[in-house]
């Protein structure tokens, strides 16, 4: 396999974000493709990202410059073909996954490797549609990346052992640590990930406590940054919902989600994206007030 400096990613949202500004930071040329809603807002989240660590001294104005300067944004895929390692990062959809890297497929030299960063779907059922199922190797990079230390790593009966490897490297490179799981709906993270939210989503919805006591009891007993309702504000609700639904196609009910996230999704309230989630957030996505579920908004 050939040394990867040029990054192709497919998907400007959160993740596609994060895995952009980790990969700029360790020196990757990074061109970002912009795939669906809230894509246009790309350099000003990334930057802004930049501004916090520079608030916090963790880099320099220069180093913000440097990292800056690798990120290149686009919506022509045709300049997929300068690309060493394609990662998509776009709404888990089976079709609109398997679009985007058919393209990519027809469009990148031979050796690339395409990395599949999908929560819910195999390893194997993406394979089926490319002409390289050799090359294709599942990466679950956890938002937010720039913060997470693993990468759950994934892959079907056709990956080489090349691919893998190569894979491995990339992923240390970043500074995170890969880790081997069998391909399954869900993996290890997003299974649990919803798992959590749901149960203390029904917990609201049952009238047991309001958002923020539910949210500071879990984050006080196990030390967390973040509790179960700023994680799904923060991952997007929506996304959320979309994940236990196809989890419960594959596991069953339960899976299935609580009342109070399906009216949350009606009602527009996703998240940091919409302002409005669990709890309400301004531009910069920082919480400026708390709600809980006497407070819905119909």
């Amino acid at each position: 396999m050939e040394k990867i400096r040029r990054i192709a990613i497919l998907g400007s949202g959160r993740l596609g974000r994060g895995i952009a500004e980790n990969a700029a930071t360790k020196g990757y040329d990074v061109t970002l493709f912009a795939q669906g809603a809230g894509s246009q807002n790309a350099p000003y989240r990334i930057e802004r990202s930049l501004d916090k660590k520079l608030e916090k001294w963790a880099i320099t104005e220069g180093e913000k410059r440097v990292i800056l300067s690798h990120i290149n944004y686009s919506t022509d895929l045709k300049k997929l073909v300068d690309a060493d390692l394609v990662i998509e990062a776009t709404i888990d959809h089976l079709y609109t996954k398997q679009e985007l890297l058919r393209t990519a497929d027809r469009l990148c030299g031979p050796n690339v490797i395409f990395l599949l960063t999908s929560a819910t779907l195999c390893v194997s059922e993406i394979a089926l549609s490319l002409s390289r199922p050799n090359l294709l190797v599942g990466a679950r990079f956890i938002p937010p990346v720039v913060d997470t230390t693993v990468v759950e790593l994934s892959f079907s009966s056709d990956t080489s052992k090349d691919a893998i490897n190569t894979t491995k490297e990339f992923i240390n490179n970043l500074g995170k640590k890969p880790i081997l799981v069998q391909e399954s709906p869900g993996l290890v993270n997003p299974r649990t990930l919803v798992t959590l939210i749901n149960e203390a989503a029904y917990l609201l919805d049952e009238g047991v406590s309001s958002a923020e006591a539910i949210e500071m009891i879990i984050i006080g007993s196990w030390s967390m940054q973040q509790g179960p309702f700023e994680m799904a504000d923060r991952m997007g609700i929506d996304i959320i919902l979309n994940w236990m639904e196809q989890l419960q196609q594959v596991y069953g009910d339960r899976y299935m989600p609580a009342p109070i996230i399906r009216r949350y999704v009606q009602q527009g309230r996703l998240g940091v994206k919409t302002g409005i989630g669990f709890f309400r957030y301004n531009e910069d996505g920082q919480r400026i007030d708390n709600l809980d579920n006497k407070q819905e908004e119909n």
